[in-house]
């Protein structure tokens, strides 16, 4: 099993404090490896060049949405160990329906508290 310290953790949201309070927390739960990218273009050139262990994907992004954008990782075989934890306000059934049927792993709802993300996060990296 990987120390948290070795996940490599990409934070996708085009808020910039929710991007600030994801990697505080995740910090605060020991992972240290985590990048950042404020829409999915980013996300995805970061990916080019890294491999992540998680994605924490907000879902309601200007352009490309995070579920267009789940859905684009999970189309391509090399990405599929990705672990991806879906973000949004919406806490409609539907919505996590939608989620985990496109592949994500989790889902959280926002504003999420640092014991949420926690939970989530470890049980989709098992940690």
């Amino acid at each position: 099993m990987k120390a948290r310290s070795d996940y490599r953790i990409l934070v996708v949201d085009d808020q910039k404090s929710m991007r600030g309070l994801a990697t505080y927390f995740l910090k605060q739960i020991e992972f240290q490896d985590i990048d950042e990218a404020e829409n999915a273009r980013e996300a995805l050139m970061k990916m080019q060049s890294k491999r992540y262990d998680l994605l924490l994907l907000d879902w309601n992004m200007d352009g490309m949405s995070g579920i267009d954008l789940l859905r684009a990782i999970r189309s391509v075989p090399e990405l599929n160990q990705i672990k991806i934890i879906m973000a949004t306000s919406e806490r409609s059934v539907d919505k996590m329906d939608e989620a985990t049927t496109n592949g994500a792993d989790h889902y959280v709802v926002k504003p999420y508290e640092l014991r949420d993300l926690e939970v989530r996060v470890k049980k989709v990296l098992a940690c």
